[in-house]
């Protein structure tokens, strides 16, 4: 079972991009009309916006978990990814939490505990559900 991260990482930004255009376009409908609201909208349009799309892009390039029938292969992906690959018998629990909107698109967050203490979060997963029932098939037949 392979998660990789859900494309809902770019929901932030698409709602800054819609936001700053209702504005822009409330600007310009105004008599007379409001130059430096409109100029402010223009530059979140063209910088902070290109830029959090960039970022969401980033942190969600090379974010996994593989699950295998012996192996876990972890990467967290983003600026500083951290790679790991363990045998399930080191996998001490694999546990998702969801918000509402998360749960409307098919998203979550998976946090993976190792022996020893070392945690994995990763947000904005694809399939959290089915990543947590092949963790449980898999250690149940472990058994």
């Amino acid at each position: 079972m392979r998660s990789q991260r859900h494309w809902s990482i770019y929901l932030p930004a698409l709602f800054i991009a819609i936001l700053w255009s209702a504005i822009l376009i409330w600007a310009d409908a105004q008599e007379p009309r409001l130059e430096t609201i409109r100029a402010l909208a223009l530059l979140v349009e063209a910088v902070a916006v290109p830029l959090l799309y960039l970022r969401a892009y980033l942190r969600g390039r090379g974010a996994e978990v593989l699950i295998n029938s012996q192996s876990l292969y972890v990467s967290t992906g983003g600026f500083k990814p951290e790679r790991l690959g363990a045998d399930l018998v080191y996998v001490e629990a694999l546990q998702i939490s969801r918000s509402f909107l998360q749960r409307l698109v098919g998203a979550g967050r998976v946090q993976i505990s190792l022996q020893g203490g070392r945690r994995f979060v990763l947000d904005d997963m694809s399939d959290p559900e089915g990543l947590r029932t092949a963790f449980q098939t898999v250690k149940e037949q472990a058994l």
